[in-house]
């Protein structure tokens, strides 16, 4: 394929051009101290401002006019701090700079990449726009895919660990087209600017300073970056800021007259031309547009159950797995990232990597790495994709947030749920993770019981329109569902559903999710056999069921009779689905060290003594006084066939 032009991204310096820069820099200071800023913040702005007007006016490939045209250069602003400069740019080269507001905020205006946030989200997002733009060059060439990922950031952001983790994955995945602008605070310590330029140095980065207000120096230090082959880091260091009182008026470069607009306009038509004739054309709009194949759906099904048929286990992590390598074989859009902690289990269970050839690894890293998913979904292109280990999501936390802050189409695969790690003692046992899950807006928390499941939530996974969602997965081998059907009412599908229910009127339905579905269901047949018509209850997914129509969830949770709710984990939400009279079976501690089996016994998620807790309640109420003298003791573990459910790693 034909590569682009380097006239794509700069031009040849003049004097004249320079003029121009200089008066775009005039006018944007005259914007930024127009404002309400703090002193120390004002100073920041107006040593980045040149640089950044450089950037703008001779480097960036940016519209105007389509600014979020597939292959503009990012510009990432992580924080709010830093946005007035952008603002004083966007107003500067807008076609009708009256209709800029002075500040923005993310969804205000297409050029506003990623939201504002923590320190150092924003810097490993930029690290994954990059990786967005490293595969899409790969697949469809220089002539369709030509741009750069470029930071403002601030001092602050360099100290965090999150920008450090992804700036060790920019380096170790080659991502040259990033480039980061940050200057030091006047309130900072230099030391600690200087130490920062020298961990990022020493994670593989090309770190250069340049004085902030010498416009010579910074169109060199900008050209060196275009030639770089590693990620760069361009430290803006603060001078006196020169008169430029004397420098001509800038009417007629601002607007649709700014050397931006013309330059960014001439490059997207030339884009377009390029992609009218791209033999790739239909396959990148398609990309682009995130809509997968009409036939998409049932290909996945048929490969996953091909797949599933040589898988050494029925669990729901193989079966995840098998999902996720059937997905990427259909869609070339799938992009996967995977940390060392979700193939610790793969390993000792000796079960095939889960990830293909397309995966990056990222170490123990998941904190950059959920940065850079984030990322990737905000640059477009590309469905991202992240596997790790159940309990890293305390350090992917903050990022995770901003992804479902925004919105962002991401998925996560968990391993190692529940007391797969039960061995390794309380800290590796998830008890608060879940409900702390669920309560995060816009994110769909998946936990399947089984392969047939795990493969529907899969797909409502896939489809969910809110965000990010994750699925939640078990290493223990589960019991398959037989029958063309997998549950007696509904399916995984609707976020929850019934797996089987008897005639006639309740008097409990048992609610559970992921591997206690299982001891549910011999806690109801145990039940059953006292007399008592139980329902049994999968709630694979709390937001996907919360969105059901209220006649169907009515259905599924039933209008009368006990309530019980059975999870290895904490109890904290659960009364949105037991109400005010219902009993929960979980964990109230943080774990102990001992075989899965002991775990499950001591916290008393068995089908014994689930069945004693309904029975005793009965007997207490005094609704059920002819119980069966011949059902099976609750008491004994050996009758609960938990074999089914639970094997020692």
């Amino acid at each position: 394929m034909a590569s682009t032009p380097s006239t794509d991204h700069t031009a040849p310096s003049t004097t004249a051009q320079d003029a121009l820069v200089l008066r775009m820099d005039k006018a944007a200071r005259a914007l930024l101290t127009s404002g309400t800023v703090e002193a120390d913040t004002q100073a920041e702005l107006q040593t980045m401002c040149l640089p950044i007007t450089a950037l703008w006016c001779r480097i960036l490939r940016f519209d105007p006019a389509m600014p979020n045209w597939p292959d503009r250069d990012r510009c990432v602003v992580p924080s709010s701090a830093m946005l007035p400069l952008l603002a004083a740019m966007l107003r500067l080269t807008a076609p009708d700079a009256q209709d800029m507001t002075p500040t923005l905020e993310y969804g205000q205006h297409p050029a506003v990449e990623i939201a504002t946030g923590p320190a150092g989200q924003g810097m490993a997002a930029a690290a994954g726009m990059a990786l967005a733009e490293q595969q899409l060059a790969k697949r469809y060439g220089r002539s369709l895919v030509n741009h750069r990922t470029w930071v403002l950031a601030r001092d602050s952001d360099l100290a965090t660990g999150v920008a450090l983790e992804a700036a060790q994955l920019a380096s170790r995945f080659g991502l040259n087209r990033m480039a980061v602008l940050v200057c030091p605070s006047p309130l900072a310590d230099p030391a600690d600017f200087s130490d920062s330029l020298a961990r990022f140095g020493a994670s593989g980065w090309s770190v250069r300073k340049v004085r902030a207000h010498d416009l010579g120096a910074i169109m060199a230090a900008l050209q060196a970056v275009l030639r770089a082959r590693k990620p760069t880091l361009l430290a803006c260091m603060p001078e006196h800021c020169p008169t430029l009182a004397d420098l001509p008026a800038e009417e007629e470069l601002t607007g649709p007259w700014s050397p931006t607009a013309r330059r960014g306009g001439s490059i997207r038509r030339s884009w377009l031309r390029r992609l009218a004739q791209h033999r790739a054309r239909a396959d990148f709009e398609r990309d682009q547009s995130g809509k997968p194949r009409q036939t998409m759906r049932e290909d996945w099904g048929r490969l996953w159950r091909q797949t599933m048929r040589t898988a050494p286990n029925g669990s729901s992590q193989q079966a995840a797995f098998a999902g996720l390598r059937s997905l990427a074989m259909l869609r070339q859009d799938v992009a996967i990232l995977a940390a060392t902690s979700s193939t610790r289990s793969s390993r000792r269970a000796n079960l095939p990597v889960p990830f293909s050839h397309a995966a990056q690894p990222c170490g123990i890293q998941e904190h950059g790495m959920a940065g850079m998913l984030n990322g990737m979904a905000r640059h477009g292109g590309v469905l991202p994709c992240g596997v790790a280990g159940m309990m890293t999501i305390d350090r992917m936390r903050s990022a995770l947030r901003m992804t479902a802050l925004m919105r962002s189409k991401v998925l996560y695969l968990l391993t190692d749920d529940g007391l797969a790690l039960s061995d390794n003692g309380g800290g590796w046992q998830p008890v608060e993770q879940l409900a702390s899950l669920r309560a995060m807006p816009h994110l769909a928390v998946f936990r399947p019981a089984c392969a047939d499941e795990t493969f529907a939530c899969w797909q409502a996974a896939l489809n969910w329109p809110q965000g990010p969602a994750l699925l939640i997965l078990c290493p223990h081998p589960l019991p398959a569902r037989t029958g063309r059907r997998v549950g007696h009412y509904g399916g995984p599908s609707h976020g929850g559903y019934l797996v089987s229910c008897g005639a006639g009127a309740r008097h409990v339905t048992l609610m559970a999710s992921g591997p206690e579905v299982a001891i549910a269901t011999q806690a109801g047949q145990n039940l059953a056999g006292r007399g008592l018509n139980v329902a049994v209850v999968s709630i694979p997914c709390w937001e996907v069921f919360a969105q059901q129509s209220a006649a169907y969830r009515a259905t599924v949770l039933g209008g009368e009779g006990l309530r019980v709710g059975i999870e290895a984990a904490s109890s904290f939400g659960w009364e949105r689905w037991l109400g005010t009279d219902g009993i929960f079976v979980g964990m109230d501690d943080f774990g102990i060290s001992a075989p899965a089996n002991a775990v499950y016994e001591r916290f008393g998620i068995t089908a014994g003594a689930i069945c004693e807790k309904v029975l005793a309640r009965f007997l207490a109420s005094g609704a059920q006084k002819d119980l069966s003298p011949t059902a099976p003791s609750p008491s004994r573990l050996e009758d609960l066939d938990m074999s089914l459910t639970i094997t020692r790693l």
